[in-house]
């Protein structure tokens, strides 16, 4: 699905971005990365994909576009903090 496509469901854009953002959790915790590093970079990423792609502007649908859209990139790095504190408490 062509993610700039405006006519088609947002979930597949908001698949990928889980997609991309679970790839980028598994590569930085196979690298050995803390988990709570591993979130910061996973939403930094993703908040500069969505300046970049100007959806927290208002002519875009933001600012919420914009959060819905980092919000999606952080699943899996939140589920990777939070196996991490239950292993570690």
């Amino acid at each position: 699905m062509n993610e700039s496509q405006t006519s088609k469901s947002p979930w597949g854009g908001w698949l990928l971005h889980a997609v991309i953002g679970t790839g980028v959790t598994a590569v930085l915790a196979w690298l050995g990365a803390p988990p709570v590093a591993v979130l910061a970079a996973v939403l930094a990423m993703g908040i500069a994909h969505e300046i970049g792609d100007g959806d927290f502007l208002q002519a875009n649908g933001g600012p919420w576009n914009g959060v819905f859209d980092v919000l999606a990139f952080l699943p899996a790095a939140i589920v990777l903090v939070v196996i991490h504190l239950q292993r570690s408490g």
